[in-house]
């Protein structure tokens, strides 16, 4: 009941532009810790959830490396297929049929640069191509994802955190959560780690990534269509740097920062997030 309240006042009551500070005020049950430091990736099979092509080389790209040097299976799902991820493409002068052609060509390309970063990372590769801006845990695209996550069996999966500010992000969470649903026994011992693309992640992890950091950077510049319109390459080797201030030996090299979790404890965490859609199958929604 108390539950109910509290999302049914926030909702109500707080101006949009304070929601998400509150929002993780709510989640945290006492002060943050200093993010404990991942000595080795011990993991043989490691999925990342990838919502667009780029994400992870800009999230988690270090740690696929790092897995791949030590000797994983790493497998890259991406969830959309980007048709939106030019900016030429919101231009209201644009004529319809050149919008249509110019998404086609976009799409091509971003796999292909998907498809070309995986081959340089030393992973495998899977599309499940759900529309740009529609990611959702329809039926198809739930059974799909869990049919490619069970062929894993990851002991470890990456994805965007629950905080992270685009709409498909956060859905791929969601899609994950039904996905798991519907997956063997191994989906109850995997382990979650959110990274961090749009947003900074509440870090509970911190991974030293200085000996793969000038690889990462030569394959996230692979993504040419996406460098068009972001320069990726400074804006996420500022954020590396600045992650490794919480290295032992701060201020030094580069890092990734990820919130870790037992499926159980990021269900928790999922589902205590007051801006989240209401599911019709919660009956805790307000």
């Amino acid at each position: 009941m108390i539950n109910r309240l509290v999302r049914w006042a926030y909702r109500r009551f707080l101006r949009p532009d304070a929601r998400n500070s509150l929002a993780v005020a709510l989640m945290l049950a006492e002060h943050d810790r200093w993010p404990r430091p991942i000595e080795s990736c011990p993991e043989q099979r490691v999925v990342v959830l990838s919502p667009h092509p780029d994400d992870e080389a800009i999230g988690c790209g270090g740690a696929v490396l790092c897995h791949v040097a030590a000797g994983a299976q790493v497998s890259v799902i991406h969830i959309a297929d980007g048709r939106w991820g030019d900016r030429r493409l919101h231009d209201p002068a644009l004529a319809p049929e050149a919008r249509a052609a110019m998404q086609q060509a976009l799409m091509a390309e971003r796999e292909a640069e998907a498809r070309a970063w995986a081959e340089g990372a030393g992973c495998q590769v899977g599309f499940l191509a759900l529309p740009d801006g529609g990611v959702r845990p329809d039926e198809a695209a739930v059974r799909r994802l869990a049919q490619h996550l069970d062929e894993c069996a990851p002991e470890l999966i990456y994805l965007p955190f629950v905080m992270d500010l685009l709409e498909d992000h956060w859905q791929t969470n969601r899609l994950l959560d039904a996905a798991l649903m519907r997956c063997g026994a191994w989906a109850r011992r995997v382990r979650l780690r959110g990274y961090e693309v749009w947003a900074p992640v509440v870090a509970n992890r911190v991974l030293d990534i200085t000996v793969v950091a000038e690889r990462k950077q030569a394959l996230l510049g692979l993504y040419r269509s996406q460098l068009r319109d972001v320069d990726y390459r400074r804006c996420i080797d500022g954020l590396n740097t600045w992650r490794a201030m919480m290295l032992p030996r701060t201020g030094q090299g580069r890092a990734e920062a990820f919130f870790e979790g037992s499926v159980l404890a990021w269900r928790a965490l999922w589902r205590a997030l007051p801006s989240r859609p209401a599911d019709p199958q919660d009956k805790d929604a307000a």
